[in-house]
């Protein structure tokens, strides 16, 4: 996808091949999974934008991807927000909205030691093991440079695998935590690359 290529209408058939299930999982880990419909909005506004823009694409798209999918999602929650302060003043109290991490909390009891970190570690966490971006792409989201982007990851990594070594020391012995829970993320970024 080189910036020489034509930006025609089958560029973006394949630009929106090659990255809708991506673009969809961050809107999804964004909004909440639970709001599958509310992703599939945000993906479309999303490559309509890219179409858009597309002479302002570099060659890789991803990073700009990301960051424009993480603008609509922003606006969208802006705008549900006003939503609920007028049902708020006209009586209506609209649902709670949990940022999607109830469920997981239920299963895994993931969510207090992820809430611990701030949302910056969180984003990052997301941007490498979620979206699976390599450090240049991380650093061209954040404005930085890729070896700065690699040591933030590993400073979120570490601020989150401290929390959850403090949450498994409080558990009560016997106390059982399931397969694939609260340590497997905390050692996700063992694996060389990473």
């Amino acid at each position: 996808m080189g910036t020489e290529a034509v930006r025609d209408e089958a560029w973006h058939d394949d630009l929106y091949r090659r990255y809708r299930q991506r673009v969809m999982a961050v809107a999804a880990s964004l909004l909440g999974y639970q709001y599958r419909n509310d992703a599939e909005e945000i993906a479309q506004e999303t490559f309509t934008t890219a179409w858009e823009k597309r002479q302002s694409l570099g060659d890789d798209p991803w990073p700009w991807l990301y960051v424009t999918t993480r603008n609509h999602v922003n606006n969208r929650q802006r705008l549900h927000l006003r939503l609920l302060r007028v049902l708020a003043r006209l009586g209506e109290p609209g649902p709670p909205h949990d940022g999607g991490l109830r469920d997981w909390e239920l299963r895994y009891d993931f969510g207090p030691a992820w809430r611990a970190i701030s949302v910056e570690d969180r984003e990052l966490l997301q941007q490498r093991y979620l979206h699976e971006m390599s450090d240049e792409q991380i650093a061209a989201v954040l404005g930085i440079l890729p070896a700065a982007a690699r040591k933030r990851v590993q400073r979120a990594r570490n601020r989150l695998r401290k929390v959850i070594e403090e949450m498994d020391s409080e558990l009560p012995t016997g106390g059982a935590v399931p397969v694939g829970g609260v340590g497997s993320l905390a050692h996700a970024g063992t694996r060389k690359g990473k």
